[in-house]
């Protein structure tokens, strides 16, 4: 076993899905770092010790293509995977958010099962540094 949970940061702008992933998440045994806006994550992603990053896409003041633009910017490789949520389909064409960002894609409405697997896909595809 590895030491200890896998620890997510979890980014929504709306409490109560916010408050869902959370319940889920911990459910199935991640520790989850919650953050209700872009500025928030990058703020919790410079001080904590984060696995992946589960992000929504549309949010405000910067939707999750942004925040993740930006977190890329200040951490370049050492970036988590990103699994991006979305009540839209997945964009035909990707915005680019750097050469290092290893993402997944999920739409809503999805299965918790469904999540935790694209986590866990995210976590094997992401190069161990």
């Amino acid at each position: 076993m590895t030491g200890g949970a896998v620890r997510l940061l979890v980014v929504d702008d709306e409490e109560q899905i916010l408050e869902l992933l959370d319940l889920t998440l911990a459910i199935h045994g991640y520790e989850v770092c919650p953050a209700s806006s872009g500025p928030r994550a990058l703020e919790l992603l410079a001080r904590e010790a984060i696995d992946v990053i589960v992000m929504d896409v549309l949010m405000a003041p910067w939707d999750g293509f942004e925040t993740v633009r930006r977190m890329a910017a200040q951490h370049g490789p050492a970036l988590p995977p990103v699994v991006f949520l979305s009540g839209l389909a997945r964009p035909a064409v990707m915005p680019e958010l750097g050469p290092d960002v290893v993402q997944e894609y999920l739409v809503k409405p999805f299965r918790p099962s469904q999540l935790v697997e694209r986590i866990e896909e995210a976590r094997r595809r992401k190069p161990s540094s």
